[in-house]
């Protein structure tokens, strides 16, 4: 864990101060038809994922085009969760795209069957990979069986509120909440001017295991990782306390009425927060960038037309300690299906997004922080409370208590299934007992 924190804190102060080419899989499908090489030499990738977005991508893809005029890339950008619904159909059936996103932790375990070993095929193509890109980020990508899934190519912390400082003052909010007291009195004045609290994304299940590991931290640091280890239970005090802090979110309002219905991108972002009509969006450290009056991201909604300041500060505490812990750890790498026939075409776009041009794009954006040794923050600080929103957010993940993603999938489903039953009514416990006996089933 110390390490962790070492690395986070490493990689965050450098962002934040200064935030089938060849490739074909085999069977064929939609994307292999786009993917080859043209008779002309020149090599198609197909790449799919969640990230970069469709405004970040443009320029990121013109660039690498522009440095290696010999490779194109074919991208297709859809919405996590759909992304791997997509995905799992496309690889099952031998029809997947030359490179795609992938999360750590239960994903990456689950799809590493059809990825190459990154760390080999790294040292064939890329010179002092290895030196260049952080050591933990790698071990983080790396399976239980030793397999080297994807390259890490960014990090991010959980949990964080995008808030906004004009409707607050409006609403007579004083300060960005702490503690859990605080933050009942800031719902209770947002509703009485007609706004949300906070925007949340309760439909996706990684945003509420993300917040789960977060904030049973805060109830008992690092027991959530013991739990998953197996060496206690999940019936545990501090775990019923924090399936019970979440129910909280439901019934007192805290979260906007139908939050288990509504998707964290865009609905959340784009219905609530940018829309103007709640104060406060449940995200984490990736998304800084509209912090900054300029960026194109709020550029035509509410938030940007009306000139609302904006900024980011961690999640209130919800436990009585008052402590406020971050998660954190990689938040996208890239694998490289295992079908390959032109490795080295697919490692020049992995080096570029992971250590080169693509990766000090990311870094500006304050996407998250970089995992390459050779980059840092070169953007411009323009917010009123972009510095300020920078500063906080880094020390708060620099103190991370641990990763945000626990090891083993089928525990980690069993505690997104029962944070949606505690949601819509389902005593804390008795749904924590339902996934002690999936655990005690491993």
């Amino acid at each position: 864990m110390k390490k962790m924190r070492k690395f986070v804190a490493l990689l965050t102060a450098a962002a934040m101060t200064a935030s089938l080419a060849g490739c074909v899989a085999s069977g064929g499908g939609n994307a292999g038809e786009d993917s080859g090489k043209s008779e002309d030499g020149k090599v198609t990738l197909t790449f799919w994922s969640w990230l970069p977005t469709t405004e970040q991508s443009g320029d990121m893809i013109a660039a690498f085009e522009e440095e290696n005029p010999d490779i194109k890339i074919d991208y297709i950008r859809t919405e996590q969760d759909d992304f791997f619904e997509k995905l799992q159909v496309a690889m099952a059936s031998g029809t997947g795209p030359d490179l795609y996103g992938m999360t750590t932790g239960p994903m990456m375990q689950q799809y590493a069957k059809f990825s190459v070993d990154m760390k080999e095929t790294a040292d064939e193509y890329w010179d002092g990979w290895s030196d260049t890109i952080n050591e933990t980020a790698i071990e983080q990508c790396t399976t239980d069986d030793g397999t080297m899934a994807g390259m890490p190519l960014l990090v991010a912390g959980m949990t964080t509120l995008m808030y906004n400082q004009t409707l607050m003052e409006e609403c007579g909010i004083e300060k960005v909440p702490t503690t859990y007291e605080e933050l009942l009195d800031a719902s209770a004045k947002a509703k009485e001017h007609g706004y949300v609290c906070i925007a949340a994304g309760a439909a996706d299940d990684w945003v509420n295991s993300d917040w789960f590991v977060q904030a049973a931290n805060e109830f008992e640091n690092g027991a959530v990782y013991e739990a998953d280890a197996g060496e206690r239970k999940w019936t545990d005090q501090c775990f019923v306390d924090t399936m019970q802090a979440w129910k909280n979110m439901f019934t007192e309002g805290i979260f906007e009425e139908g939050a288990l219905g509504v998707a964290t991108y865009p609905d959340a972002r784009d219905q609530y927060f940018f829309a103007r009509k709640s104060v406060f969006f449940l995200t984490g450290s990736w998304h800084l960038g509209p912090t900054s009056p300029t960026n194109s991201e709020i550029q035509g909604t509410e938030i940007g037309n009306q000139g609302d300041v904006i900024g980011m500060a961690p999640f209130p505490s919800v436990s009585d300690s008052g402590e406020m812990l971050a998660t954190s750890g990689v938040d996208v790498m890239i694998s490289m299906n295992k079908d390959c026939e032109e490795k080295e075409a697919a490692m020049k776009f992995i080096q570029f997004l992971a250590d080169g041009e693509g990766q000090q794009q990311w870094v500006n954006y304050l996407q998250g922080a970089p995992v390459s040794n050779n980059v840092a923050y070169t953007g411009t600080v323009d917010g009123e409370l972009m510095q300020e929103s920078i500063d906080t957010v880094n020390e708060y993940v620099q103190n991370a208590a641990g990763d945000r993603k626990l090891s083993n999938s089928e525990v980690e489903k069993a505690i997104q299934v029962a944070m949606q039953n505690v949601a819509a009514g389902g005593d804390p416990l008795t749904e924590l007992e339902g996934v002690q006996k999936i655990a005690d089933a491993q």
